[in-house]
């Protein structure tokens, strides 16, 4: 029997945690990198056979530990239950797909894809949130996420014309949706880092990282992810119980000035919210485009796909499908409508689409139940995906091994999942929660 807090534990989820970022970093605008080395580099960076690869050698290893470690964090059973149906449809659909709906494409790619998204989903959504502290998490993902966001400022200095595609800014990753993620990620988790650290140097790092990732997100147009940043904040600060009297006074400073802000300027950034969510304007250097219509297009194109096998589904290798040929670089963004329930439709039919929707209103529950939590961290976690929902509703389903944003989204499911279980655990017998015993460390901040 081992602790979960063994250093071979540990090593091996922060090094699946950093690969998280790392896959998607794209170094051609500081080193003189080729564009493809087949098997090797892709669009300057590392390609996915190797993230693959990685994540195997790495996660392997964990869950065989995983599986000696007797005292783990508990998840909550409804999550559980989820995670065991999401892997029997799949399951259960693929086959069905390789017999009557993809015949003639690869069966050893196709149980591929469905074997390597169960593993991440094993590894991401259950193992390491049972094994690490969230506290932790939030702080090392926090870092990653913060120095990513300063280099791509940095790169954006040195290196203008590669620290942009297509007018909106990528700064150090292969494409748009990746910078988004890190920048959204670096800026909530640093309201959670900014509100746990005690000494200085640790607060201003936490300012510094606030300041450059909504930046960075102002930079990428992501009208999504700037309204997720704002609402993380501000239900942060709502939430929050300032302790001291600094804390009560800073609490009172921010209050008074969105207060002042709304009563000054509320109807002119209520108008200008308005045009740019319906196209009359521009958020940073993306051009104007009206966001309800461009989802719905995605709704309808997404539906003629779900239609030709509703029951079955495409599977997880359709949008990588050009002919009968299946590669990474034949990604086609046509066939990966931007829409949860027809992305989930689309990839599983109805059995996965249902799922989904059962899934989203569960996730969004659990979140709200963990904001009762005594934990800055927990509450953290919970307010990140709180202000993800929207998002999670107009993207695709996140079952993707070498995604970024699906690791991401996996274990605040999972963390979610576990503070909702102690939340039940500890709860008096008048119904309300004992006061949790987890306090900010000064060692976590050395």
């Amino acid at each position: 029997m081992i602790h979960a807090k063994d250093a071979r534990i540990l090593f091996l989820i922060k090094s699946l945690v950093a690969l998280t970022f790392l896959c998607k970093v794209s170094l051609g605008g500081l080193l003189p990198i080729p564009r493809e080395i087949p098997y090797l580099i892709f669009q300057q960076g590392m390609h996915p056979y190797v993230n693959v690869l990685l994540t195997l050698l790495l996660g392997i290893p964990l869950l065989l530990l995983w599986l000696r470690v007797r005292v783990r964090q508990h998840l909550s059973g409804f999550y559980k239950l989820f995670v065991f149906f999401l892997m029997i449809i799949l399951a259960v659909q693929t086959l069905l797909q390789i017999h009557y709906v993809n015949p003639d494409e690869s069966v050893l790619f196709q149980l591929g894809a469905m074997l390597l998204s169960l593993f991440m989903v094993g590894i991401y959504g259950l193992i390491i949130p049972s094994l690490w502290n969230v506290q932790d998490f939030l702080r090392f993902v926090q870092r990653w996420a913060g120095a990513l966001v300063l280099l791509s400022l940095i790169v954006l200095i040195l290196s203008p014309g590669s620290a942009f595609k297509g007018g909106r800014f990528i700064g150090v990753f292969k494409h748009i949706p990746h910078m988004v993620t890190c920048a959204t990620t670096a800026f909530i988790f640093s309201i959670g880092t900014f509100l746990l650290d005690r000494k200085l140097k640790h607060k201003i790092w936490d300012v510094l990282i606030l300041i450059a990732s909504f930046t960075a997100i102002v930079l990428t147009g992501t009208r999504s992810s700037a309204a997720a940043a704002m609402f993380a904040f501000l239900l942060t600060m709502i939430l929050h119980e300032a302790r001291t009297s600094q804390g009560r006074m800073f609490k009172v400073t921010i209050v008074s000035l969105l207060t002042t802000f709304t009563l000054f300027f509320g109807m002119q950034t209520y108008q200008l919210a308005h045009e740019i969510a319906t196209g009359h304007a521009s958020l940073g250097g993306r051009q104007a485009q009206d966001g309800v219509a461009s989802r719905w297009e995605e709704v309808e194109r997404g539906s003629e796909i779900f239609q030709r096998e509703p029951w079955l589904g495409q599977g997880l290798v359709s949008k990588f499908a050009s002919g009968n040929e299946v590669d990474v670089g034949n990604y086609n963004s046509f066939k990966d409508p931007h829409n949860i329930f027809v992305s989930a439709g689309v990839v599983g039919g109805w059995p996965l689409l249902v799922l989904a929707a059962i899934a989203l209103g569960l996730m969004t529950i659990g979140a709200l139940k963990a904001l009762r939590s005594f934990s800055i961290a927990k509450r953290q976690i919970s307010i990140y995906l709180l202000a993800h929902v929207p998002i999670l509703v107009i993207y695709h389903v996140h079952l993707s091994i070498g995604g970024m944003a699906d690791r991401l989204y996996w274990m605040i499911f999972g963390f979610v999942a576990a503070a909702v279980f102690e939340e039940v655990r500890y709860k008096s017998p008048l119904g309300r929660p004992f006061k949790s015993l987890e306090q900010p460390l000064d060692s976590q901040n050395a």
